[in-house]
């Protein structure tokens, strides 16, 4: 019987301020912080950044990494038998479970087409998050706040729908839960809430800043 949607709900404000710690350590924040620290975020894209998605890409491949090695080591950190395992059955196995970690900053998260776990039951971990755009950096230094939003769920062998093909410039997919699906869906839910959408699953971002 797996413990980590319990000890996720537990240990959420814990979590999130060592996640904000740690991205203010982020090549991202220290580039930031070395040039225009006086600026939002949002400006100081608009003044480096012409194509914003690579941007988005940058910051979104920054936090993902950073969760995955940090999750585990966490979780073992505080007395749970999980460790790191980065193999194409998941990032950390508790006990004998092999578990998926996945994040983003959209309303769902990505995949990827050649990928065989999309195709069969998957123990996922999904958080979905955002940062606060229209703070200066020197605000975010001297209240360690990075993170504003999240929505954190934790599904237990399930199946999702893998949406997206292979072709020469794209190899993405983008994992949803139909609207069907809206009870697994909010017995999932850690942090955040849940929207039965017309079609999808809608997972709604909640602010961290209170926590």
């Amino acid at each position: 019987m797996s413990i980590i949607k319990s000890v996720l709900r537990e240990h959420i404000s814990e979590i999130i301020d060592d996640m904000n710690e740690e991205l203010l350590q982020d090549r991202i924040v220290r580039f930031w912080k070395r040039n225009n620290s006086h600026l939002t975020l949002r400006q100081f894209v608009d003044t480096y950044w012409e194509d914003k998605s690579e941007f988005a890409v940058d910051l979104g491949v920054s936090f993902g990494k950073i969760f995955e090695f940090y999750l585990p080591c966490k979780l073992k950190e505080l007395g749970y038998n999980v460790i790191p395992t980065f193999t194409s059955k998941g990032d950390m196995i508790e006990n004998d479970i092999s578990w998926e970690i996945k994040t983003g900053r959209g309303k769902f998260i990505q995949g990827a087409t050649h990928s065989p776990k999309e195709k069969s039951a998957l123990n996922l971990i999904q958080v979905l998050w955002d940062c606060h755009w229209n703070k200066t950096l020197d605000e975010i230094l001297a209240d360690r706040k990075f993170i504003s939003e999240i929505n954190i769920c934790v599904f237990h062998n399930i199946i999702v729908n893998s949406i997206g093909e292979h072709s020469n410039n794209n190899s993405r997919t983008t994992l949803q839960f139909k609207n069907n699906r809206y009870s697994e869906c909010l017995d999932a839910c850690v942090f955040g809430s849940i929207k039965q959408n017309r079609v999808n699953v809608g997972f709604i971002k909640e602010s961290v800043d209170s926590l």
